[in-house]
């Protein structure tokens, strides 16, 4: 008798995902960067940019930046070696960006 053995049922996990401005008392994580080309990277694709005429004020430009979105209530932040928005709203006089929050820019 040959038993035929079957796959158990997929599951899909279901993700709640928003994206939020961290509150003021958020720690981010102080985590050292592993990639020890991320400078040059990120140097050089800011100035390929540049370059060609591309920086403008309105843009977001940065390295070891923490993106971060609330999933299934849990704040999760990721370290991206580099991230570029081509627009945001500019900061408050004298106030120090902590957080980019893509839904809150317009």
């Amino acid at each position: 008798m040959t038993q035929t053995l079957s796959k158990p049922p997929a599951t899909q996990t279901k993700y709640n995902i928003t994206w939020e401005k961290l509150p003021d008392d958020f720690k981010l994580p102080d985590d050292p960067v592993e990639n020890i080309d991320q400078p040059l990277l990120a140097a050089a694709l800011r100035e390929a940019l540049e370059l060609a005429g591309f920086i403008i004020a309105s843009m977001l430009i940065a390295s070891n930046f923490g993106l971060c979105a609330k999933v299934n209530d849990k704040t999760v932040v990721k370290a991206p070696d580099w991230v570029y928005v081509p627009s945001v709203l500019p900061a408050e006089l004298g106030e120090v960006r902590r957080s980019y929050t893509r839904t809150a820019e317009g």
